[in-house]
């Protein structure tokens, strides 16, 4: 689903999210796959009240968990959601296949 706040006419900011249900025995989690707020709203609220909606809907959803990805290297947005309380998951290691090796696996090498 795609959310997307407004001032007037004007998109001020977006996020990309949808529910994932990881096994029978879990509940559904809410995960953020992008959260932008265009370089002239930021510091404003936008993106605080994008991840209050998105807090509610996860919660309305019967969701106990609300997770999205930063990168190490953007310190903005970081102390962001570390402000709303968001926590590094330090059980979780994130993998990635690019390129080569992409392609090794897909071809069966």
């Amino acid at each position: 689903m795609v959310i997307r706040a407004r001032c007037g006419n004007n998109i001020t900011g977006l996020a990309c999210c949808n529910i994932l249900y990881p096994s029978p025995r879990y509940s559904g989690q809410l995960h953020i796959k992008e959260l932008y707020v265009s370089q002239c709203d930021r510091n404003k609220g936008t993106g605080k009240a994008i991840m209050r909606f998105i807090a509610r809907l996860a919660l309305e959803q019967e969701c106990l968990s609300l997770s999205w990805n930063a990168e190490k290297s953007n310190p903005g947005a970081n102390r962001f959601y570390q402000a709303l309380g968001g926590r590094i998951n330090d059980h979780i290691v994130n993998y990635y296949l690019h390129g080569e090796s992409l392609s090794k696996l897909a071809s069966g090498i």
